[in-house]
Order: structure tokens, then C-alpha cells, then sequence
């Protein structure tokens, strides 16, 4: 649509109203007349199906507890299964993780649930769950931004205290992009 994913969950939850720009950019990238988003049904169509924003409940939610400072050790049996955002639709191995810790503060917050594409590689500027050990059953990781990386090292940002470091690539082998959130209570 042209606008950020940011601002385009926030219209999702209803906490953004359409202004007249969002509102012509959402007609032109779904293909729809204005009135059809507003809803004015005497002018939208009775034969076409709404376009879903949240898919069939069968996203896995992974606890995870603290496992030192600014990691987590999650637990890959699923505590639940919450609506599939349409941004995940056809990658069956997502998932969401429960962030503990306060590290990435404001941007993440105890309760939130990151929503991780394990298909698509790190992206500077983003955020990303760094994976370091693995066991049957559980991982241990962490959550940040990335700056950057090199073939021995990620270049990493915390919020909170906020501050730029560097991890070894070979304690921390994998960094799965960080698609989405849904906000905890």
C-alpha cells in the first residue's frame, strides 16, 4: 500500500483511523472501490468476499522464561494457537514467541508476542530472534535489532538501556526475521 507495516497494523487494530490518503492507497492495492472499505453497501459489491486480515487460529505461541541477560530460553511445545496474520498465510512454520525481559523496551514489552518467518533472512534495520543453542525441544534466544553482520559476527541494537554490540555468529548460528507483533495485555 505504500505505507509502513507499522502504520498498516495499527489500521488493522483499529487504532489508526483511514485518513483520504490510506483510504485511496488501500482502494488502489486491493483492487476495490473506496466505498467497498468504508463499507457503504448499497455501492459495494454483494458477491465479493471481505479480504481476511487474520487467518484460521492455528499460529503456535512458544513460551519462553529468562535465561540470562537479554536472552530467553523458549519452549517449542505451543501453549496456544492464535489467528495466522495474512502476512504469514502460506509459511506453515511460523510462529509467534512470548517476549520476556525488558531489553527491547518499548518496541517489545513483557506479554507481546513477536511473530517470527523462519523463511526469510536477516534485514538491516530490522528486528530479527538471534537462535543460539538448540535442544529437543527448546532454544535459547534473544530479540534485537539488526545493524548489520560480517561471516563471524551480527551487529546488534537494544532499546533499553540503549545500547550497539556484537555477537559471535558461532554461538549464535541463525537470525530469523521478525515479521509482526501482537501487543500483550
Amino acid at each position: 500500500m505504500g505505507i509502513s507495516r507499522g502504520q498498516f497494523i495499527k489500521l488493522e487494530r483499529g487504532e489508526r483511523g483511514l485518513t483520504e490518503r490510506t483510504l485511496t492507497l488501500a482502494s488502489k492495492a486491493f483492487g476495490v472501490p473506496r466505498a467497498e472499505i468504508l463499507g457503504d453497501e448499497e455501492s459495494a459489491p454483494v458477491d465479493r468476499a471481505p479480504q481476511e486480515f487474520m487467518g484460521a487460529r492455528d499460529l503456535r505461541v512458544f513460551a519462553a522464561v529468562e535465561g540470562g541477560r537479554g536472552e530467553m530460553v523458549v519452549n517449542t511445545d505451543p501453549i496456544e494457537l492464535v489467528p495466522r496474520p495474512w502476512y504469514l498465510g502460506n509459511v506453515r512454520d511460523g510462529y509467534a514467541v512470548v517476549i520476556v525481559g525488558n531489553s527491547m523496551e518499548p518496541a517489545y514489552e513483557p506479554g507481546d508476542m513477536a511473530v517470527v518467518n523462519p523463511r526469510l533472512p536477516p534485514m538491516r534495520g530490522k528486528d530479527a530472534i538471534l537462535v543460539g543453542s538448540e535442544e529437543k525441544g527448546e532454544f535459547v534466544a534473544t530479540i534485537k535489532r539488526v545493524l548489520g553482520w560480517t561471516e563471524k559476527e551480527w551487529r546488534l541494537r537494544q532499546f533499553n538501556p540503549r545500547k550497539d554490540f556484537v555477537l559471535s555468529r558461532k554461538d549464535w548460528p541463525r537470525a530469523l526475521r521478525v515479521v509482526g507483533k501482537f501487543s500483550g495485555g
